[in-house]
């Protein structure tokens, strides 16, 4: 895995006055995992009355109920088991270089909030509330099923979760246009840095958001122009879950740092089938001519 060579402070010493924002990509996610052959996770998670029954360990063991029903996890997706676990070991690795936030922003997606809600707590920080933003969400090309529906802040204030209460978004979820291109996409990340900028005229900030997000987030704030789509998907299938980037501030200008902690890597684990053992010779054959070629 390449690393940017840039330089980066081992830890955040109090007495390093650095200003810094730093972007975080969200956990893994139950579609991307559990989606196979076309079916839907929720096909064989959730009954037709929405009984919820997790089929994998790595699914959450509940799901929280939502007010616009349970089929509207199919376009917000929330984490599995391993994107919350990851989610805490980020924070766990932030406090350990004693970095802390003094405001945190975090798009609308239920994965985003799941991962700020373990990033803090991995942190310890039980004071620090987030703000969402639905500026932060992803690229809308990428909602071919139509414009996603969202838990509202009071919903998952409800759920325990320290959302800050009567936050007034710079993006309301009616401004993000469907036929968003990516220049369009671009502009509205440098849009809302310059805002949360201006909001938060001091101290240090977390933001939340998506794979592209590192890339959209930082690119015009550091005076660089956006990128091509070719360049845009090579950056954004190079940016695992919980990838991390941070920018500092020196002299009024932002520019690239580098980030804050090491990846975060793991190999990839499969499900097994138990049945697998009970199978005659034949059939076992078979299966190893298909798998090997």
């Amino acid at each position: 895995m390449m690393t940017l060579g840039l330089n980066v402070l081992p830890y955040w010493s109090s007495m390093d006055h650095t200003r810094r924002i730093v972007i975080v990509r969200h956990g893994e996610r139950c579609d991307f995992v559990f989606n196979q052959g076309g079916v839907s996770w929720m096909k064989r998670a959730f009954d037709s009355s929405g009984r919820y029954t997790p089929f994998d360990v790595n699914l959450p063991r509940i799901v929280p109920k939502r007010k616009d029903g349970w089929q509207k996890f199919a376009t917000d997706t929330p984490l599995t088991e391993m994107g919350y676990l990851q989610s805490k070991l980020t924070g766990r690795s932030l406090r350990d270089k004693n970095i802390r936030f003094d405001h945190v922003f975090c798009s609308s997606a239920l994965r985003c909030v799941q991962t700020a809600v373990g990033i803090l707590k991995g942190l310890g920080d039980a004071k620090a509330q987030i703000s969402i933003e639905p500026g932060l969400y992803e690229w809308m090309q990428w909602c071919r099923t139509g414009r996603p529906s969202w838990m509202s802040p009071s919903e998952l204030a409800k759920l325990g979760y320290p959302i800050t209460a009567n936050y007034a978004p710079f993006v309301r979820e009616s401004d993000l246009k469907m036929e968003e291109n990516l220049y369009n996409y671009y502009e509205r990340s440098y849009m809302l840095m310059q805002e949360i900028i201006r909001k938060c005229p001091t101290g240090n900030i977390l933001i939340v958001g998506h794979g592209a997000s590192l890339e959209t987030l930082t690119r015009q704030i550091c005076g660089s122009e956006p990128r091509s789509n070719e360049d845009f998907f090579y950056l954004l299938h190079n940016t695992p879950y919980l990838s991390t980037i941070q920018i500092a501030e020196h002299m009024g200008k932002w520019s690239l740092a580098g980030s804050p902690i090491p990846s975060l890597t793991h190999s990839s684990n499969s499900s097994y089938d138990g049945s697998q053992l009970q199978m005659n010779t034949s059939t076992l054959q078979d299966r190893v001519k298909n798998h090997f070629g």
